[in-house]
C-alpha cells in the first residue's frame, strides 16, 4: 500500500520525453556514417519512410494488446531490426541492415537525442508538496528504464511499468489494473497524462482516473500546465 495520498502517472514518448529530431532523421544520420547518400531526397523523406515502416510493423496488433516487443521471438532488438529492414527498402537502399543495426539501436539510448518536458522538475516539487507519487506507464521496449536513468529522471518514479516487461501494452486494461494494484489507491486518487487519446485518455477515464491530454490541441501543452490544472482540481 502506497503512503502517498495521490498518484500522477505519466506516459513517456511525447509526454515526459520528446525527441529533438524526428526518428527518420536520426536513422539518416547513422546511415550517412555507413555511406548512404541522401542528397537526392527531399525534406521529410526519411521521416515519411520511418513512419511507413513503423505502420507496416504495427499493421496487425496482437490479440488482447499483447506487447509487440515482449512477443517478438528476438525481443526488442529483433523487432527494431525487422523495422530497419523495411525502412531500408522504403528508401531504396541496398545497404544490409545487420552491420548497421546496433549503431541505430544504440543511438536512441543516447540522452542527447531526447529532451525532458520543461515543466517536469516543477511537477516533481508539486508532487512532493501534495504528497503525490509519480509513476510511469509506457508502451516502450526493454530499454526504457536505462534511458530514464541516462537522462537523469528514473529515480523520481516508482513504479515504472514498461509494456515490454509487463507483456501487455496500452490501452489494455491489464496495464492500468497493474498500476492500481501497485500503488493501492482507488481510481479517484489517480491521474494520468499522455499524448494519445486512444491509448492514454479513454482507457484511464473509463476506469475513473483523471486524465489530461498533452497535445497542441489537447488539455495541456506541457507539464507546467498539468500542475495548474491539478491545483484547480
Amino acid at each position: 500500500m502506497s503512503s502517498k495520498e495521490h498518484y500522477i502517472f505519466l506516459d513517456v514518448g511525447d509526454t515526459l520525453l520528446t525527441m529533438k529530431k524526428p526518428a527518420g532523421e536520426v536513422y539518416f544520420e547513422v546511415l550517412k556514417e555507413f555511406g548512404l547518400d541522401g542528397s537526392k531526397h527531399p525534406n521529410g523523406f526519411m521521416e515519411r519512410a520511418f513512419r511507413k515502416a513503423y505502420a507496416h510493423m504495427t499493421r496487425h496488433p496482437l490479440p488482447d494488446y499483447i506487447d509487440k516487443f515482449h512477443a517478438h521471438v528476438d525481443g526488442s532488438e529483433g523487432w527494431w531490426r525487422e523495422l530497419l529492414g523495411f525502412f531500408l527498402k522504403e528508401i531504396g537502399s541496398d545497404l544490409e541492415p545487420d552491420p548497421i543495426f546496433q549503431s541505430i539501436f544504440k543511438r536512441f539510448d543516447d540522452p542527447e537525442v531526447w529532451e525532458i518536458d520543461p515543466g517536469f522538475f516543477e511537477l516533481v516539487e508539486f508532487a512532493k508538496e501534495r504528497n503525490s507519487g509519480l509513476g510511469i506507464i509506457s508502451n516502450w521496449d526493454h530499454r526504457l528504464k536505462q534511458l530514464l536513468s541516462s537522462v537523469g529522471v528514473l529515480d523520481y518514479f516508482s513504479p515504472v511499468i514498461v509494456s515490454a516487461e509487463f507483456g501487455y501494452e496500452k490501452p489494455s486494461p491489464l496495464i492500468f489494473e497493474e498500476a492500481e494494484k501497485l500503488v493501492g489507491l482507488t481510481p479517484d486518487k489517480l491521474v494520468y497524462c499522455g499524448d494519445k487519446v486512444e491509448l492514454d485518455i479513454l482507457p484511464t477515464r473509463s476506469r475513473g482516473w483523471t486524465a489530461f491530454h498533452k497535445h497542441a490541441e489537447g488539455d495541456i501543452k506541457d507539464l507546467s500546465e498539468l500542475i495548474s490544472r491539478l491545483k484547480n482540481k
